[in-house]
This record gives C-alpha cells, structure tokens and sequence, in this order.
C-alpha cells in the first residue's frame, strides 16, 4: 500500500484510524454479495479476492438489471456488537474500481425493515481512495429513526439504480476517532 492514496472527506490521522476489515491475501473475506435476486431480480453479483491497484482486496462483479423491478448488487460486510462504535466519530473505507457511484450503506439494530438504511454516495475511481464519512453525514432514508452508533451491525458497498458493470474493490473498512 505504497501508492499515492486519495482522500475524499475530512482528513483523519491514520493513527485514529480502527480497522474492522482489512484484506489479507489468502484469509476468507467476511464479506457477502448479494443481488437483486431476493426479490425476484436478475442482476448477477461475485465476489472473489484479487490483486487490484497493486493491493491484496475482495471485489464485487456483476452486472445489475432493472428487469423483474430489480436494479441492485452488494457487497456487505457484517460488524460484530463488540465494538464500541459509539466512540467514534465516523467510519472510513477504502475502495478502488471502475469509475462509478455507489451507495454506503449502514444498517443498525435500529431498523427493522430491509428498504431502511443510513446512507451515503461515493464516487469510486480507478484508483485507491479513503472515503471518511462522519456519521452526521450520513442520510436516514425511510425511517425516522436517528442513527445511533453503537446500534451499527452492517455496512454495504451498493450499485444501484440503473444497469451498469460493475467492478469494485475494497480493502480496508473501520471506523475513525
């Protein structure tokens, strides 16, 4: 991880920086994909471990469709309650793809319907990029509820909306102080 990084947010020293997932080469990602197909969709999702932009990472393919009123691919990583996420002041991660905006998502314990979610747009590009998001920039989308940190027990990389390939990588997720 010795190339040039860009930064998109507010800058944070890397000392403040909590790692929940960082890629390992040959360790299983925790990460899940999932599709549209939940619902009747057809869009295609793959996760596979790669070298990407020169760093070990688990990436995300597929293809999303708007056919069968689908339109989504995923990749989710599960965050354990052991974490004192209230402590925090945001999360941050780290992902490389083709050029495209994709959603953050932020699923709490809070919620309890799979349309509701705190959420973000990233734009990714071909190139390494640390996306720190504070939680207050993060939007409630259909709920009323007010995020609460320590209630977080999934985040998402989303494509979503229209049909697209899609190709992105991530190696480093966490939370910031």
């Amino acid at each position: 991880m010795n190339e040039q990084l860009n930064v998109r947010g507010p800058a944070v020293d890397e000392d403040s920086l909590i790692d929940v997932y960082r890629t390992q080469r040959d360790v299983p990602s925790p990460w899940v994909a999932i599709s549209d197909q939940v619902m009747g969709g057809i869009s295609s999702a793959r996760l596979q471990q790669r070298d990407c932009g020169g760093s070990a990472s688990t990436c995300l393919t597929g293809r999303t469709s708007l056919e069968n009123n689908g339109g989504f691919v995923q990749m989710k990583l599960d965050i354990g309650p052991a974490h004192s996420l209230a402590n925090f002041r945001g999360l941050f991660i780290e992902l490389y793809g083709v050029a495209h905006e994709y959603d953050l998502r932020v699923k709490t314990s809070q919620l309890d319907k799979p349309w509701q979610s705190f959420r973000c747009k990233l734009q990714v590009a071909p190139q390494w990029t640390r996306f720190t998001i504070p939680y207050t920039h993060l939007r409630a989308h259909r709920t009323d509820a007010a995020l609460d940190p320590s209630q977080i027990r999934s985040i998402a990389v989303v494509a979503i909306g229209e049909e697209f390939d899609v190709d992105v990588c991530v190696r480093r997720a966490g939370f910031f102080l």
